[in-house]
């Protein structure tokens, strides 16, 4: 599903809301609390969604999330991304922290992603040029070149200077020169921007840039790097082992003897 498609598919379920059989009458207000009070919680789980927006059309309401993910509608919580059902703590739990791309149809180029490595499996990875953090990923990913294919999205969200940087190579690789885009992600993975111009340029096709900026609000991006792995995770921030992550493979735990508190023990033990 691409970005265009969202209020196309809003207003559909809005359609087939309307056409749902006639509810039955509504419980009295305290009736509903007085239920609500004696339920047994078995489990709870966090939505990701950041805000809620009541729509009304006519009779019908539907309440749908603030990046237009999620819908509530005929008695039913849909994940508008991925058009499935949401009915089990377990359903939350597979989209709390993926999101699938290639259900939504979105493809990084459109958001005028920079090519780096030629691996089978794609990554997507929200940047700000400056970003330290973003630095360490792109460091860390040139050793992963032969596995991945990783698509550098460009947003800026550290300012003016950051924001000069993205336009101005946003820009360059909208020409056709290959010498110019193997430029721009020699320069991106440097992070060296010296002699950039500043002024804004007098040709460019910022359309890819302007995608890219609409994608990181709908997905409620709170800061860069932000990674998307080939099965949908996500992750916010530098991973500490990007190969790691990748694989997903689990964090080692901590082993006792190395624990602070078996530290102070074992100190306090051999002073005695």
């Amino acid at each position: 599903m691409t970005l265009r498609h969202i209020p196309l598919l809003l207003a559909t379920l809005l359609g087939a809301s309307m056409a749902l059989a006639a509810t039955p009458p509504k419980p009295p207000v305290s009736d509903i609390a007085a239920g609500l009070l004696s339920i047994k919680i078995d489990g709870m789980q966090d939505l990701p969604i950041s805000g809620l927006k009541m729509v009304k059309s006519g009779e019908q309401t539907v309440f749908i999330s603030s990046n237009g993910r999620f819908a509530f509608y005929g008695g039913k919580l849909m994940d508008i991304w991925t058009q499935h059902e949401i009915k089990e703590l377990a359903d939350i739990d597979k989209v709390a922290n993926r999101i699938d791309l290639s259900r939504m149809k979105l493809k990084p180029d459109d958001l005028g992603a920079v090519t780096v490595g030629h691996g089978k499996a794609q990554v997507l990875v929200f940047i700000d040029p400056r970003c330290p953090y973003c630095g360490k990923v792109m460091k860390n990913l040139q050793a992963l070149q032969d596995q991945y294919t990783f698509k550098l999205v460009m947003v800026p969200i550290l300012g003016p200077e950051s924001q000069n940087i993205v336009v101005q190579l946003a820009c360059e690789l909208g020409a056709s020169d290959t010498k110019a885009k193997d430029a721009v992600r020699d320069r991106l993975l440097k992070q060296d921007f010296a002699g950039l111009p500043t002024d804004p340029p007098v040709q460019c096709n910022k359309e890819p840039l302007q995608k890219a900026i609409v994608t990181a609000k709908l997905f409620d991006l709170k800061g860069v790097p932000f990674l998307i792995a080939p099965d949908g995770r996500t992750h916010s921030g530098a991973p500490e082992s990007l190969a790691d992550w990748l694989a997903d493979k689990p964090k080692p735990s901590p082993s006792l003897a190395t624990t602070p508190d078996t530290q102070s023990k074992n100190a306090t033990e051999k002073k005695q």
